[in-house]
């Protein structure tokens, strides 16, 4: 039905088809693998070097040790500070009572804290929040690149405090 002269005109056509077709499969494959090689490298970057991980993931701890049952407010240090700096758009605010020792008649219990936040000019920015062992509270109203200062009402005992 097709006559010999058009089986011979499209014969080039096919090869190169072909040839096409496997520069495409071969472009795919390729930026799949380099996609993949990308991503790797990256999260092991991210992992494993310390200064990006702080940067993308900035976080801050400290050891509050309450002397006594008082009442008062006690001040939290972050870094040998009594201030801190969510300096970065990193920051997730969040404040976390990661674990807590309160000393009641010789044994060990985990007990809540109270937090609250001043500003430089002591006002109090966030007022009073219960935070529970082994929970975290988030500080929607802190702004970035200002001091504040942390205080904590709690029992008498050690409290690990996390700033993220």
């Amino acid at each position: 039905m097709i006559p010999e002269e058009v089986k011979k005109a499209i014969t080039p056509f096919k090869k190169i088809n072909s040839k096409r077709r496997i520069q495409v499969i071969t472009a795919i494959v390729m930026t799949s693998l380099m996609t993949f090689f990308i991503t790797t490298v990256s999260y092991l970057v991210y992992q494993d070097v310390g200064v990006v991980h702080d940067f993308f993931s900035p976080k801050v701890s400290t050891v509050v040790d309450v002397e006594d049952d008082s009442e008062e407010w006690q001040s939290v240090n972050f870094n040998d500070k009594n201030y801190l700096i969510f300096d970065s758009v990193f920051w997730k605010k969040s404040i976390v009572n990661a674990g807590s020792n309160e000393i009641d008649s010789g044994n060990e219990t985990e007990s809540d804290i109270l937090l609250r936040v001043k500003d430089v000019n002591g006002k109090v920015i966030v007022d009073e929040i219960q935070v529970k062992p082994a929970t975290s509270v988030k500080l929607d109203g802190l702004k970035k690149n200002e001091k504040y200062f942390f205080e904590i009402k709690a029992p008498q005992g050690r409290f690990f405090i996390n700033a993220f």
